[in-house]
């Protein structure tokens, strides 16, 4: 969107007095309950931002419905350059492309990270998958997917607008697979494996790409001939990379039959050994091994966020304590525990607070060995904490 096409004379904002300091310091949004005014516009339309003083600031474009009002484009000048939607697409895939060289299977773009809030694309093979999360990238949509298409060359493309965030913008929900009646799913090669993944029906756009980091170290602490228990496993990434770098065994946990089934198929695609799949709730499952009398010399637990908004946040707190505590009591003397979190609104000092006490309650001692997060091609901007979001602990249990 050229800020001439649509918006011949953009909207000026203005943000209140006292509302500066975070702005001037990068923060990529702007609050509407920090402008002086919360005109009636079209969502997704090009504003100009000015200082309370009327000093222009830069460029983004605005939601007058939503909290989040106006998502930043560009500081400083407000001409956006003809091509800057191709042109950033181009930046972010180049990015992938030194972090994972001849990668096939990589977040592409990440969002504010990239300069293109309410954008997310992962490629998978040759496939591509788009989610856009708000109205101001509804309305650049054509030119991110041409932009995609020249840059990957996707035989299969994929837009799942299928995320919550869509109904606060004011926009439907669907998935739809291009070209249509294709079969959305791609055979990749992730972390040495061989994985068929859901690309319309399954969690997140298909794998957890931001995890890739975090299971190579596991693997690299993981002895041969360990038992390992995976919880929340999904397509069982942490278990399959234990089990092909000499793992004696590996259960798995999850509530989808679907992921339990497709799990079942990969052990055979990648030649492991068959493996107990639990297909069921995970806090459940956990406390039926216990009374079982198991335990593992490692185990992961990798949760869907608890905590979805800060009202959920104290409920969100005691179910990581129990299912950490239910963790804990599967580990074996001197065995490995690796809890994920990837609740942002618990922050990374509040959910190792989380495992003191999990331990604590446990009667167990455990050491920190890492604090990890999402993989690079995630990226964090340093002044834009809401887009770091994964915890990953990695503790020795005595």
């Amino acid at each position: 969107m050229k800020a001439t096409d649509s918006h011949p004379a953009m909207s000026r904002l203005r943000l209140q007095k006292g509302r500066l300091k975070r702005v001037l310091s990068g923060h990529p949004w702007v609050f509407s309950n920090e402008l002086q005014d919360v005109p009636d516009l079209p969502p997704g339309s090009l504003v100009a931002i000015d200082d309370p003083g009327g000093e222009p600031l830069g460029v983004g474009y605005f939601n007058p419905a939503t909290l989040i009002a106006v998502r930043w484009l560009q500081r400083g000048q407000e001409a956006l350059p003809e091509h800057w939607v191709e042109e950033r697409v181009r930046a972010a895939v180049a990015k992938r492309d030194a972090y994972y060289p001849r990668e096939k299977c990589v977040r592409l773009v990440y969002g504010e990270a990239d300069g293109l809030p309410g954008v997310i694309a992962d490629r998978y093979g040759e496939a591509v998958v788009l989610q856009v999360s708000t109205a101001g990238a509804e309305l650049a949509r054509s030119r991110v997917e041409a932009a995609l298409r020249e840059t990957c060359a996707p035989t299969l493309f994929v837009r799942k607008d299928d995320s919550p965030m869509r109904d606060l913008e004011g926009l439907p929900r669907a998935v739809e697979v291009l070209p249509p009646g294709a079969e959305p799913s791609a055979h990749v090669q992730y972390l040495g494996l061989s994985l068929d993944v859901p690309l319309a029906e399954g969690q997140k756009t298909g794998l957890f790409l931001d995890q890739r980091e975090n299971v190579k170290t596991f693997v690299n602490y993981v002895k041969k001939d360990v038992k390992v228990l995976d919880v929340f496993c999904y397509l069982g990434a942490w278990g399959l990379a234990a089990l092909k770098a000499g793992a004696s065994s590996c259960e798995f946990v999850d509530a989808s039959l679907q992921a339990c089934q497709r799990l079942e198929a990969s052990l055979k695609t990648n030649a492991l050994p068959d493996c107990e799949i639990h297909n069921g709730d995970a806090f459940d499952v956990l406390a039926a091994l216990r009374r079982e009398g198991k335990s593992f010399g490692a185990v992961v637990v990798d949760p869907p966020a608890f905590a979805k908004s800060k009202k959920h946040l104290t409920e969100a707190v005691k179910a990581y304590r129990r299912l950490n505590e239910l963790a804990m009591a599967l580990v074996e003397p001197g065995g490995l525990l690796v809890s994920c979190s990837c609740s942002y609104h618990l922050g990374r000092e509040e959910f190792r607070e989380v495992l003191k006490e999990s331990a604590a309650r446990s009667r167990r001692q455990a050491v920190l060995l890492e604090s990890r997060g999402q993989a690079p091609d995630h990226p964090v901007l340093l002044n834009f904490p809401e887009g770091e979001y994964l915890k990953a602990f990695f503790l020795r249990l005595s």
